[in-house]
């Protein structure tokens, strides 16, 4: 070979080496990205892994997780105590996930019950007496001043003679689609001061410990539902700010109508294409609280809950169906409104409660001595309008 051919030949091997060693680079980059994506990706999974393991295992740093609970509550460490069990494979305890059903009433257990009265005759009493868009008939309105200020003087709901509060909800709202009525919750809720309060409206009404419990239900794959003896739609405008979805939903019915129905019956008429749903007349033997919650239950949900939260009478049918669970071990919670500086609370009911609680096995939740605070700072508690209490203390 040539002189001048062994340059070229050897030119040649230098470039293809140059060639090999660049993609050899090139590969090892991009392997090496690789690698770190990764890491990152399961550091990212074990963190977030770990701080659900964290907030469910007994050793849990409380102020952390729950910062609107006292550190020291013993019936949170037991609701803790009972989720790291649950969601422990080891322990015999343990739930699948499709067996983790919570269920929840709202008035009074997370949701102010009190301002002054439950929140759908709050709703009815500013649609008849408050709303200029809204011609309420004699009727209604001698009904709703009645509602209002026995509220205001007693805080205590009030039915008057003749006419309930279901009959005034259809009557008001008679006519609106789902979707309105639901639109209307929400502008109320968000716009309108809660009565008896500084600083709240309805819509922010809900007690922080217990929507916290939500959370961290949910981060524990625990399916939650909302059992209220309020109605339906309400509960759904109400909830959906925490991502409640309204399948999840179980509550008293305000009955829907095809617009074009009529006088007729139901099975008698046929819903046309350009027809739409709308609010009718309520039904009287529709009915969600005592022990319509547990066969509202098996008929919405099909399950058993293995966890039920209530603070009434309403609701001690909803805690024994829990605890009664013959495949899973359950637990009833109660809150009991004992708190009279930054609620209004009632010492002879707390302590019906309380011994209630006692004989039926269930935990209790003391709004006075668990929470470290019911709806954060700027919240004060005022007096109801007919009386001369006035206690501003932060709530």
């Amino acid at each position: 070979m040539s002189e001048k051919g062994k340059n070229r030949l050897l030119l040649a091997i230098a470039f293809l080496a140059g060639v090999a060693i660049t993609a050899l680079v090139a590969f090892a980059l991009i392997r090496q990205q690789e690698i770190s994506t990764q890491q990152v990706a399961s550091t990212q999974q074990g963190s977030d892994t770990a701080q659900v393991a964290a907030v469910s295992g007994g050793n849990a740093d409380l102020t952390e997780f729950f910062p609107s609970w006292n550190p020291d509550s013993t019936s949170l460490k037991e609701l803790i105590d009972f989720v790291s069990a649950s969601t422990d494979e080891s322990n015999p305890d343990y739930l699948d996930p499709a067996d983790r059903i919570a269920t929840f009433d709202m008035d009074g257990t997370i949701l102010c019950e009190k301002a002054p009265v439950y929140v759908d005759y709050c709703l009815t009493m500013y649609r008849v007496l408050d709303d200029p868009s809204y011609r309420a008939t004699e009727e209604e309105r001698d009904a709703m001043q009645q509602v209002r200020d026995h509220a205001y003087s007693e805080g205590v709901t009030f039915a008057p003679e003749g006419i309930t509060k279901d009959d005034l909800v259809a009557t008001a709202f008679a006519g609106m689609t789902p979707e309105e009525f639901r639109a209307y919750v929400v502008d109320f809720a968000d716009s309108v001061d809660a009565v008896g309060f500084e600083g709240m409206t309805y819509g922010q009404s809900f007690y922080k410990p217990m929507i916290e419990v939500i959370d961290y239900l949910r981060a524990n794959d625990f399916d939650v539902w909302m059992v209220s003896a309020c109605e339906r739609e309400v509960v759904r405008a109400l909830v959906e700010r925490y991502d409640i979805p309204y399948d999840h939903v179980i509550a008293t019915d305000v009955p829907y109508v095809a617009s074009g129905k009529g006088d007729k019956a139901a099975d008698e008429y046929n819903m046309g294409k350009d027809e739409i749903i709308l609010l009718g007349a309520p039904l009287d033997d529709v009915e969600c609280g005592q022990s319509g919650k547990s066969a509202a239950i098996a008929r919405e949900i099909g399950k058993r809950p293995v966890l039920a939260f209530g603070n009434s009478a309403g609701d001690y049918s909803m805690l024994n169906y829990a605890e009664g669970n013959p495949e899973h071990t359950g637990m009833g919670f109660f809150v009991v409104c004992d708190d009279t500086e930054r609620e209004y609370g009632n010492d002879v009911k707390a302590a019906k409660y309380y011994d209630e609680v006692e004989r039926q096995g269930w935990t209790a939740f003391s709004m006075a001595n668990d929470w470290k605070t019911i709806y954060g700072d700027g919240v004060q508690k005022t007096g109801l309008p007919g009386t001369e209490e006035s206690l501003p203390n932060a709530a």
